[in-house]
């Protein structure tokens, strides 16, 4: 069956905590400016890496693991977007020479990669004096067995505490690392989920039930989620929020 990241990349959603408000705090921690060559980790289907370039004019190349991600986000770009470009790539092991970028944004996903190899990896990439904004899954209070056995088992998600995520960070080097942990408001995350997505939204659907009618693997594998989604633990959303995490190079 289809893995979680599978299910959604088949169809092009890309989504992360806290929305477009969560975006625009990064990137003004962050510093970005249109002289900033920025690096976006996870880009999905292009459309926060786009947002970012049309926000702050900066140059913006962004990374997916998925192709079908990175062919969807690059049919997304105008012509007068020059300033923009999608490849295939992988945070643990980044295609990059050292010291190129000058700001790397990654939200939702670091979360999902072995931390000790993709945060040294950003570190590697930046500049001196560079900025990594990461969004992140992070635990408010400790989670029960079941919640973070849920969350790995129908995520692959490995969430953190805001303590070890800012551990992971000064132990790859970074410094003058500052936080903000956050609750979930699900309406909000709605909302700004939409905001994301709406200029795909008839394009997402259509092509989910184009799979789910056509295809049994899909079929059974978004069965299989929406069942789990049925049974979450009992007060999972109190357990976990998210945090904006920047750290300078």
């Amino acid at each position: 069956m289809y893995d979680y990241f599978e299910i959604q990349a088949k169809i092009g959603i890309t989504k992360h905590m806290g929305g477009l408000e969560a975006t625009q705090n990064l990137l003004k921690w962050c510093k970005v400016d249109n002289s900033d060559h920025v690096l976006v980790v996870g880009s999905g289907n292009g459309v926060s890496a786009i947002k970012i370039h049309e926000m702050t004019g900066c140059t913006v190349v962004g990374i997916d693991l998925s192709e079908d991600m990175v062919i969807m986000a690059r049919e997304k770009l105008k012509s007068s977007e020059t300033g923009v470009k999608f490849v295939v790539g992988n945070a643990e092991n980044l295609e990059f020479s050292d010291n190129r970028f000058d700001v790397i944004i990654s939200e939702s996903v670091t979360g999902f990669t072995d931390k000790t190899k993709s945060i040294p990896e950003y570190h590697r990439v930046l500049k001196h004096g560079g900025f990594l904004g990461l969004n992140e899954v992070t635990w408010i209070s400790n989670p029960s067995r079941e919640v973070d056995e849920y969350c790995r088992r129908v995520m692959g998600l490995m969430a953190e505490t805001e303590d070890v995520w800012l551990s992971l960070l000064m132990e790859s080097g970074f410094k003058d690392i500052n936080s903000s942990v956050n609750r979930m408001n699900q309406w909000k995350q709605m909302k700004g989920d939409f905001q994301l997505q709406s200029m795909d939204f008839f394009k997402i659907w259509g092509r989910f039930f184009n799979l789910y009618l056509h295809e049994t693997e899909y079929r059974k594998s978004a069965n299989h989620l929406a069942w789990e989604a049925l049974h979450i633990p009992r007060g999972f959303n109190r357990y976990y929020g998210y945090g904006l995490y920047v750290g300078q190079k």
